[in-house]
């Protein structure tokens, strides 16, 4: 089973911008529907991903992750769900 460190999120999402935010979106989601395709279990997500939101300032990169743990999570959209909902 694949895993994903801080380290590597921090690779993938570092560069937002206020012009990226939507792409960047979009492709982040594309991302972890490909993580769930490959069997990465949603806490094997989570749990990196929160790490690295806490370590950023408040600013654009902090909110672009805040929307991508959304979507690990499950608080979005019926239709854009990726792992079921404990």
């Amino acid at each position: 089973m694949q895993e994903f460190r801080k380290e590597q999120y921090k690779e993938l999402f570092s560069s937002v911008t206020e012009n990226t935010y939507n792409i960047k979106m979009e492709k982040g989601y594309e991302l972890l529907l490909k993580l769930h395709d490959l069997g990465v279990d949603k806490e094997s997500v989570y749990q990196p991903l929160l790490e690295y939101h806490g370590s950023l300032d408040d600013g654009i990169s902090y909110d672009y992750i805040a929307d991508i743990l959304d979507f690990v999570v499950g608080w979005c959209s019926p239709q854009s769900r990726i792992w079921s909902i404990d």
